[in-house]
């Protein structure tokens, strides 16, 4: 029976890690040029594969621009990257039933951090005033393609992401508040 010990431990611990997700060297450390945690961003992606990206994004200049992460070639993570003159309400534009939605959010409701943001069943929109190549707001749109946890088990991580990759994003680009 000692014998068998051994092996069952090796078993439970196999058994445990294969639910846990994609391990944290899997999950890429930079996203769309911004640097991040794997351990945030594992509970969103929760598998692994070959990662890669499509991306139109130009940190240098403030045009509006998509990125995606792309998980054998399937978007795991979609951003928008928009710069305007003027202050946008992300509730406006996240809201799936909104006629001017950008986002399609599921769901959405407004959090509360230093940015505005809006936290969705499947993504979220974050806005902050930022100075950059003659533009005065940067608006992020973060969604999840294949979002399929309920509310209750997405939306904290989805929210916690959001404003670690918010963060980490205006540091990147050396953007300027008023």
């Amino acid at each position: 029976m000692r014998a068998l010990t051994p092996a069952l431990a090796v078993f439970a611990l196999a058994a445990v890690a294969s639910c846990s997700g994609a391990p944290d060297e899997d999950i890429p450390r930079r996203i769309c040029g911004t640097k991040i945690s794997p351990e945030i961003t594992r509970p969103l992606i929760g598998r692994t594969g070959a990662f890669n990206e499509y991306s139109r994004l130009d940190n240098k200049s403030a045009q509006t621009a998509p990125c995606d992460l792309l998980l054998d070639e399937k978007p795991v993570m979609s951003f928008r990257f928009a710069w305007s003159s003027d202050q946008v309400d992300p509730m406006k534009y996240a809201d799936a039933e909104s006629t001017d939605s950008v986002s399609n959010l599921i769901e959405p409701r407004r959090t509360r951090d230093r940015y505005k943001s809006v936290v969705g069943d499947d993504g979220a929109m974050a806005t902050v005033a930022c100075e950059k190549a003659g533009e005065s707001h940067f608006t992020l749109t973060m969604k999840l393609p294949d979002a399929t946890k309920p509310d209750t088990q997405l939306r904290g991580d989805i929210e916690k992401f959001m404003t670690a990759y918010m963060n980490a994003t205006v540091k990147e680009f050396g953007c300027r508040s008023r």
